[in-house]
């Protein structure tokens, strides 16, 4: 009996061409699957970086608000000081200006110290998401801002030490009753109508209270030059963020 032989299976055998075919498959889908990932991840990062910018510019623009109000404030009160200096210095005048003088020498002295709004900034440096920002301008553009303002609280600082000195020599020449009258339930002061007299009317006295009052009021003078001066900063950053990522409304 004869027995039959199976044939064998022939095998294919590829080619070189065919497995760098495959290859290039192989490094064309991870290639763009890297760069599919990075262009999602870019996008992301600008949408970040757009929400920060956006946030960001919400907290400038209280800045701006809050300085035009500080700058208002500290014109009525050197103009305040001013007049305050002018009556101490002037005995017969303070005998008979004492509604002006218990009113300047309690409302004139005081300061809204600035609270600027830091909380996207904080944000950004804490975390190290300032490196979302890839225009290098606009990074430096807002630290210079922000790094501007610690001095402004150091000039708010030298004032507050000379009005615990002004204090001082204050509590000899006006009669805290009067003070007291003067000072509503909701804390503002309100000016007196009947004259009401000093403890002293000795001259050195009143031209040592008057000293201080202009130190003060130096400050004050500095304090305000320097908030327009930061006003007109954090206004051009304004404009500049607006411009730079088309974020005016």
């Amino acid at each position: 009996m004869e027995v039959q032989k199976h044939p064998h299976h022939v095998m294919h055998k590829k080619q070189w061409n065919e497995y760098l075919l495959e290859f290039f498959m192989l490094f064309l889908a991870v290639f763009l699957g890297f760069v599919a990932e990075n262009i999602r991840e870019r996008l992301m990062e600008q949408h970040r970086e757009k929400e920060y910018l956006v946030s960001l510019l919400e907290d400038l623009k209280e800045d701006a608000a809050n300085f035009k109000v500080q700058i208002a404030e500290n014109k009525i009160g050197t103009a305040q000081m001013d007049s305050l200096t002018t009556m101490l210095i002037n005995p017969a005048l303070a005998q008979t200006s004492g509604d002006d003088l218990y009113y300047f020498g309690r409302l004139s002295p005081r300061l809204g110290n600035f609270a600027e709004n830091v909380r996207t900034y904080e944000q950004l440096t804490n975390s190290g998401n300032f490196r979302l920002i890839d225009d290098r301008k606009v990074s430096d553009t807002i630290m210079s801002y922000y790094m501007k303002l610690p001095h402004l609280h150091q000039l708010e600082g030298i004032f507050e030490t000379e009005f615990v000195d002004y204090k001082k020599i204050a509590s000899q020449v006006f009669e805290p009753a009067v003070f007291m009258k003067q000072a509503n339930e909701s804390g503002d002061v309100i000016r007196s109508t009947d004259n009401p007299a000093l403890q002293t009317y000795d001259p050195k006295t009143l031209k040592q209270l008057a000293l201080y009052v202009v130190y003060m009021n130096g400050s004050r003078r500095g304090i305000l030059a320097y908030e327009q001066s930061l006003l007109q900063s954090v206004n051009e950053l304004i404009s500049f963020l607006e411009k730079t990522y088309s974020l005016s409304n």
